[in-house]
């Protein structure tokens, strides 16, 4: 008998052998799930034919002792005597897990004592007896489970998310949910995939997965904590398992709210509902005018109202007096709605992310208490704003969000009558309160002939209950504006309520390694950081607690930057505990200011999900389907060909251009202006670590993170200062031992005009200044263009600008800016699209790559540059003059500057394809580079040399830019008149260009190929003599 059971253990060992040998689960494929340990999809193979685990779970028992998970207390930590540990999740179904350590099989053991292995253990496999739980519906033989489970791409990995209890809910109640299995997170590695096959597979079928992936990406342990357990046991209730009461809104309002249009949409025709829809938008301050109707379509309605299912409180709120009718108890459950929803809709449009999130509960609590339009709110920059959005009237446009004619990111007072003063550049809300409160005061006082009576203007009231509230960040009050605004509003006691939100995330990306390390920028942001400490409020629980043992009116025990200069102070507390903001602005609007106020809210920019999935820059802003992704057609069920697609218009628009139209792929690579800097900067760096990089709070988008990983010292982050930025950068320049580079974007370098004409042109110092961001911006709309900077530079005598088109131009001005030079700046204007690709350069623009590296490699000898590179332009094609004389064509060139010349050189290429043109023009193109100093000598070979006909302008600047100093050139000349010139400026008109794609803006400007080829056609032939 004991031979026999000898020769059975035998057997089984032998067959694991051979199932182990034969499988393709070799190391490299365990070390590659290892990775991902965090979260990983457990399958169930049991039941039927191919019962693979179920065949283990017979043989492994005998063998190996194993945990059994059932017998474990969930939420539980078990360590082991090594510091290895595992977490219990509460998965009832999770029952067996085979480790590998050390090349050993390893197998959990049911006492406390002995744990599974997690810090250098590789997952095997996961056994569940319960197969629905998984979505698995294929059955399995042995080779494909395996293959399957070790070889899928894995969803994600959420760190410290999992200690939640929430996957033991999912699993339980409902499919498709995967389990937060053990394992490692890889340390600054992006571990996410938005590849996830149950979400691609899912055919548009079943959005509940998004919504619980959603959910997942959400701490919902949190509202426990903060809220309690009826809270808590609300939002799994509704959320999780959802199960909505059918009298919900009895239970969760004061009283029943004014239905929408768009839940009887289906009994009025199109023209019918397009009426009432728009009628319930300007009821809700909505300036619809300035939106595409095809928004507001009933398709689109209808897809949005997909989403607000998911959403019952928020389905139902259109406006800030509907919102007042919700219960102040179930705001948290508003607030979670509003979070789901932020996450899938600027998952699908792209936009600014995280800000909102640290401001949702704030935005929510002012609309809940105060009562605007009334009563004014001015917040600064305003990409923080998608929540404000969403409750006054525009959640139902989240579509359109930067899209053409659609909802702008930022605040635009001609969108609603509830952004109250437009925004987009940083730390300007301060000063537009105080003169909105000042404007109301003065009109206020313009019956009364009584004066002042108090030296400290302490009686100084305005509108009777009228409140003027404005919120700016951390990162806004290192802005001068600012702090000037903040100088004044206390010296006239203007008395509005200043809402300081403290994240601690200053500067983009945010807190990034530089010369000051990775602390938030700036001295304020520390004094107030060691004042919150010293109060006992350094984290947001304790916050919450002692703000209810603030007097409003009064300053509080401890001095800090705020009393000091005579506001009241309120605070700190949790700028994310609605329940907190409610009883402070409660308090606020009951007692009314007795003077200037503060009040000092911390928040949380970041999350767990967020700090894994992007760390460094705290998902300031996302990319269309960066989170997961999805199709709009999703939301409707519908076939491409029948669905009436948001983007229908531009659809078109593509069908009805030019067969011959040349594709992006050939046109563009896979790296930006800013990438081919960067890593050029880093080979400089390399040779010569003397070159210094300045930046005002743009380290990210200035491509200055990586030189500032492994140059800190080379790095300074002056906050968001661009005044100061440019006299310190100046001030640097002096120093001959040093090459500063000072990285601004084009839309902000506006503010710092007058130190770029004082403190640096008019000196003459060497300064590079490298502008971002340069054109046309895309969806960041008016607000944020680079299309004024040729207008304002252009003037500086004492200062050189570049406009690379291509990436061996841009390799070219950097070298020119390494060399050793007397005097003078240099400005480079960088776009924001992708550089040309090398085939693109070749073909098209007659480039010999070999010969232009060959070209940088002689400018280490600054004579040779000056020489041969400084002021010259680069001929792309040139037009014989025998073409006129003897075939008797007119001549045609165009001079461009600029990042768009791909656009004037595709459409010249198809026009010399019309035989109607070619036969009677011949075209020649050149880059000019340079506007300061201009190269006027091509400029007469063109027209006195070669004797041209025409010449046409093309740049991407609006009116006052190359243009002009072309024209001004050719009047000086007098080649207008001498040689019967005829000239056509093309040019960004001189009006706001709002926010769309890159290519849509250049369409709306007339500046695309497309464009391009008409206007050049209709100029030559009205002109044809």
């Amino acid at each position: 008998m004991l031979y026999t059971v000898s020769f059975f253990y035998v057997l089984c060992v032998v067959a694991l052998m051979i199932i182990y040998i034969n499988n393709p689960f070799v190391y490299s494929n365990i070390k590659k799930c290892n990775k991902h340990m965090n979260s990983m999809n457990a399958y169930n193979f049991s039941g039927g034919e191919g019962n693979l685990c179920g065949r283990f779970k017979n043989i492994l028992p005998r063998f190996f002792k194993i945990l059994s998970y059932k017998n474990l207390s969930p939420n539980k930590r078990f360590e082991e005597s090594n510091g290895s540990s595992i977490y219990y999740n509460g998965v009832d179904n999770f029952k067996h897990c085979l480790y590998k350590q050390n090349g050993k099989q390893q197998v959990t053991k049911n006492d406390e004592k002995s744990k599974a292995y997690k810090n250098k253990s590789e997952l095997l496999f996961i056994n569940s007896s319960i197969s629905p739980h998984f979505n698995l519906q294929k059955k399995w033989n042995k080779q494909e489970g395996l293959n399957y489970l070790f070889n899928r791409k894995l969803m994600y990995t959420q760190g410290n998310y999992a200690n939640n209890v929430y996957p033991k809910i999912f699993n339980s109640e409902k499919k498709n949910y995967s389990i937060h299995s053990v394992g490692d997170t890889v340390s600054g590695s992006n571990t996410f995939s938005n590849e996830d096959k149950n979400y691609e597979n899912n055919n548009g079928n079943n959005l509940d997965a998004y919504f619980d992936k959603i959910n997942k990406y959400i701490d919902v342990d949190m509202y426990k904590n903060k809220y309690g357990d009826e809270i808590y046991n609300e939002i799994i209730n509704l959320y999780v398992k959802r199960n909505v009461p059918k009298n919900y809104e009895q239970k969760y309002f004061l009283k029943n709210v004014k239905k929408s249009v768009i839940f009887d949409m289906d009994k009025y025709n199109d023209e019918e509902f397009e009426k009432k829809i728009e009628e319930e938008f300007t009821n809700n301050g909505v300036l619809i005018n300035t939106i595409n109707k095809k928004y507001y379509s009933k398709k689109n309605i209808k897809r949005m109202l997909t989403i607000l299912n998911y959403l019952p409180l928020l389905k139902i709120i259109n406006s800030p007096m509907d919102l007042k009718n919700l219960k102040n108890k179930y705001l948290p459950l508003l607030s979670h709605e509003l979070k789901i929803f932020h996450f899938f809709l600027v998952n699908i449009t792209g936009g600014h992310f995280s800000a909102g999130l640290s401001l949702l509960e704030l935005q929510l609590s002012l609309l809940y208490i105060f009562n605007p339009p009334f009563d004014e709110i001015v917040y600064d920059i305003g990409h923080q704003t998608y929540i404000h959005k969403i409750l006054t009237g525009r959640k139902l446009l989240f579509l359109s969000l930067r899209q053409k004619n659609g909802i702008s990111g930022f605040l635009n007072i001609f969108e609603s009558t509830y952004d109250k003063f437009g925004a987009g550049h940083s730390s300007t809300a301060l000063s537009a309160i105080q003169g909105i409160y000042e404007a109301n005061w003065q009109v206020l006082q313009s019956n009364k002939k009584d004066t002042l009576k108090s030296e400290n203007n302490y009686d100084r009231d305005c509108t009777p209950n009228k409140f003027h509230i404005s919120i700016i960040g951390d990162g806004g009050l290192t802005g001068g504006m600012a702090l000037e605004a903040l100088n004044y509003i206390s010296f006239l006691n203007s008395k509005v309520l200043i809402i300081y939100n403290d994240n601690r995330q200053v500067s983009l990306p945010t807190n990034g390694i530089s010369i000051s390390g990775n602390r938030p920028i700036g001295a304020i942001s520390d004094h107030l950081y060691d004042f919150v400490k010293k109060n006992g409020s350094e984290n947001l629980s304790e916050a919450s607690q002692s703000s209810n043992e603030n007097n409003i009116n009064k300053s509080g025990k401890n001095q800090n930057i705020f009393t000091n200069i005579n506001y009241d102070y309120i605070g700190p507390i949790d700028g994310n505990n609605v329940e907190e903001l409610i009883k402070i602005f409660e308090d606020i609007k009951n007692k009314g200011l007795q003077k200037s106020t503060v009040l000092h809210i911390l928040t949380n920019k970041s999350s767990d999900f967020i700090n894994s999935k992007s760390p460094i820059n705290i998902m300031h802003s996302i990319k269309k389907n960066e989170i997961f992704k999805f199709n709009l057609e999703e939301l409707d069920n519908c076939h491409e060909e029948n669905c009436n697609n948001i983007n229908e218009e531009s659809k078109n628009e593509d069908s009805e251009k030019s067969n011959t139209t040349i594709n992006d792929d050939e046109i563009f690579s896979n790296e930006t202006y800013i990438n081919i800097y960067t890593k050029e900067m880093l080979k400089y760096l390399e040779k010569n670590n003397n070159i210094i990089f300045i930046s005002p709070a743009m380290l990210g988008g200035s491509g200055l993170l990586d030189i500032s990983k492994r140059y800190p010292k080379n790095v300074y982050d002056v906050g968001i200062a661009e005044q100061h930025a440019v006299t310190f950068s100046a001030a640097m320049s002096m120093n001959k031992n040093l090459n500063i580079h000072l990285h601004i974007y084009s839309t902000f370098m506006q503010r710092a005009y007058d130190q770029i004409i004082h403190d640096l042109n008019l000196q003459k110092l060497p300064l590079n200044i490298i502008i971002n961001r340069s054109g046309l911006v895309g969806e960041d709309g008016a607000t944020h263009q680079g299309i004024y900077d040729l207008s304002y530079l252009g003037v500086l005598n004492n200062s050189t600008i570049i406009s690379p088109s291509n990436p061996i131009s841009l390799k070219k001005a950097l070298k020119y800016c390494s060399i050793d030079r007397k005097e003078g700046s240099i400005y480079i204007r960088l776009p924001k699209v992708n550089t040309l690709s090398e085939s693109y350069m070749k073909n098209y623009l007659n480039m010999d790559i070999m010969k232009d590296m060959e070209e940088i490699e002689k400018m280490e000898d600054p004579e040779y540059a000056r020489n041969n590179y400084f002021g010259k332009s680069q001929i792309i094609q040139m037009s014989n003059p025998d073409k006129k004389q003897k075939e008797g064509k007119k001549l045609v060139c165009i001079f461009n500057m600029g990042s768009m010349l791909y656009n004037i050189v595709n459409a010249i290429k198809e026009i010399e394809m019309d035989p109607v043109f070619s036969e009677k023009f011949s075209f020649s193109i050149v880059d000019m580079i340079f506007l300061n100093p201009m190269d006027t000598n091509i400029i007469d070979y063109v027209i006195n040399k070669n004797k041209h006909d025409y010449v046409i302008t093309y740049e991407d600047n609006t009116l006052g830019g190359f243009y002009t100093h072309f024209n001004n050139y050719l009047i000086e000349k007098n080649y207008i008149s001498k040689h019967n010139l005829s000239v056509k400026n093309i040019y960004l008109p001189n009006y706001p260009i709002e926010h769309a794609t890159y290519k849509e803006q250049q369409e709306f400007a007339k500046v695309d190929q497309q464009n391009l080829i008409h206007r050049i056609k209709n100029y030559l032939t009205t002109n044809f003599e």
